[in-house]
């Protein structure tokens, strides 16, 4: 097996959609419009096929079932150019789904089911980071259990990877201190329960998380604000957000930014850099409905970009 750009260990799964004008109280029944099944994956496999489109070398770790779902997630990835040997099938287990609901304005709130990636073992994610030694970057996430990822990013950075975090879902007794992650992504919401404050200013919420995680640079999204990041040079970075008019889904947006963000890392691009590319690559997939279909390729983003530099 061969070194990679990239090593993304995290789940698969398959989204379902449902449209409705506010989130239901308990209790009640709510009735919601267009529910089906969709081209979305789960933070593993989204991650890896918007870097796989955008001309990557990666690779997929994790665990599914013998079933529909999981040859589905198998298939999108190939499709996109990633190597999915470490992609482990279990009888034993049933690969996960989720629900979002989206509200009228493009909105959307996530509901996840069980995850499949919860029988992986660390055994078997070393397995697949030692025979993929030498990669560049390593990318990992907490919809496989925690000690998982982490020990994974651990032992990635142990081999001289450059290690990337997005701890989401976040855990409810907070982050250990993870020094050995040397890029931590997160939102806003999850910024402030990191830190344990409500900050409005975003380079002191980001320093906040920093304390608390000992991460080497935190990379904040801001929602419709933008984002921001801070090194640990000590430099503050602020991106504006892109905006467009015409929204579809926001649910693959933060992945799609991380893995855009990790793609100009990968390019050896300076960090402001890959954010403000990442920016633009994440107005794009926004107006486009379900996370798969809303990570396009390479030369599709660039074009993108391009138009929207005339029209401003």
């Amino acid at each position: 097996m061969s070194a990679k750009d990239v090593i993304v260990l995290n789940s698969h799964g398959v989204g379902q959609y449902a449209y409705c004008d506010r989130m239901p109280r308990w209790g009640e029944t709510l009735s919601v419009r267009k529910w089906h099944i969709a081209e979305d994956g789960g933070k593993g496999s989204n991650v890896t096929v918007a870097l796989g489109r955008l001309g990557l070398n990666v690779a997929y770790v994790g665990k599914v079932g013998n079933d529909a779902w999981g040859d589905l997630g198998d298939r999108w990835m190939r499709e996109a150019g990633a190597d999915t040997t470490y992609l482990y099938r279990d009888p034993g287990v049933s690969t996960g789904t989720g629900l979002v609901l989206i509200a009228p304005d493009g909105r959307n709130s996530i509901i996840d089911g069980d995850s499949s990636g919860a029988a992986l073992t660390i055994e078997e994610v070393y397995a697949a980071i030692d025979a993929m030694a030498g990669s560049k970057y390593f990318v990992t996430g907490f919809e496989i259990p925690e000690e998982v990822a982490l020990a994974g990013a651990r032992h990635a950075c142990e081999l001289g990877m450059k290690t990337v975090l997005n701890p989401s879902p976040l855990p409810e007794g907070g982050l250990s201190p993870i020094g050995y992650i040397d890029y931590l992504f997160v939102n806003e919401v999850e910024s402030e329960h990191i830190a344990g404050v409500s900050a409005n200013d975003p380079r002191e919420l980001a320093a906040a998380v920093l304390r608390v995680t000992g991460a080497k640079n935190v990379v904040v999204t801001l929602g419709s604000e933008g984002s921001c990041a801070l090194t640990e040079e000590g430099d503050f970075i602020e991106v504006d957000p892109v905006h467009v008019d015409n929204v579809a889904n926001t649910a693959g947006a933060g992945d799609g930014f991380m893995a855009a963000t990790v793609a100009g890392l990968v390019r050896e691009k300076p960090l402001r850099e890959a954010m403000e590319w990442a920016s633009h690559y994440a107005a794009l997939v926004v107006t486009i409905d379900g996370t798969i279909p809303a990570y396009r390729p390479l030369d599709e983003v660039e074009a993108f970009i391009e138009r929207e530099d005339v029209l401003s």
